[in-house]
């Protein structure tokens, strides 16, 4: 998904069990065949973050171990990319070691392509944890409030019945197109108004 950058990290532990190091993937690869991806907008000195990382891990790994069971080697139906609220990068690795999926780099995260996510899902307070669909349409931007709801995961990714109708009559690579289209539309009428608009007077 293009607006996550080029690159996500993993922390994965190194051979003497102790300590943990970053590993860097390639976005597009890391998360091909991902039938729904978690933003999750979170910090170490957030309390009801600290509270909700653990939920968030048990729903996480229960949901994709029902995929482990049906097939033995097969993309996750649920992906998470954790876009920190940390105030620095100690406290962001420290905070990580106790996830189980994917961050987006700490600098990014922070810094403008961080602000535009929250910007663009309207995230008002944190945690956050907005869903998207494989092609990055938002299925729920309230996904932080649906897990305590639905803990056994039961009605996930809470998708509203028209979208599912959607998803279920139109295949993918139509609804990436579609997609694209409204975008382009979207900036062309943009670039329209910009146009016709007065523009301010400098002195």
């Amino acid at each position: 998904i293009d607006l996550l950058g080029e690159a996500l990290l993993s922390l994965e532990m190194m051979e003497d069990g102790k300590h943990a190091q970053f590993k860097q993937h390639h976005t597009n690869e890391i998360l091909e065949g991902t039938k729904v991806v978690g933003l999750y907008f979170s910090a170490d000195w957030c309390g009801p973050c600290v509270k909700f990382t653990p939920e968030l891990v048990q729903f996480y790994e229960m949901i994709n171990s029902k995929k482990k069971r049906k097939k033995a080697v097969a993309p996750k139906d649920f992906e998470i990319v954790w876009i920190s609220r940390c105030r620095d990068v100690e406290a962001y690795a420290q905070y990580f070691t106790h996830m189980k999926w994917l961050a987006m780099p700490p600098d990014e995260a922070t810094g403008q392509r961080g602000q535009m996510l929250s910007n663009k899902y309207k995230v008002q307070g944190i945690p956050s944890l907005v869903l998207l669909d494989e092609v990055g349409n938002v299925i729920t931007t309230d996904a932080r409030n649906k897990i305590p709801m639905d803990r056994s995961g039961v009605g996930f990714p809470w998708r509203n019945p028209l979208a599912t109708l959607y998803m279920t009559l139109v295949p993918k690579s139509l609804r990436f197109m579609i997609k694209s289209q409204i975008v382009d539309a979207k900036a062309k009428v943009l670039g329209r108004l910009k146009s016709i608009l007065p523009q301010p007077v400098t002195a």
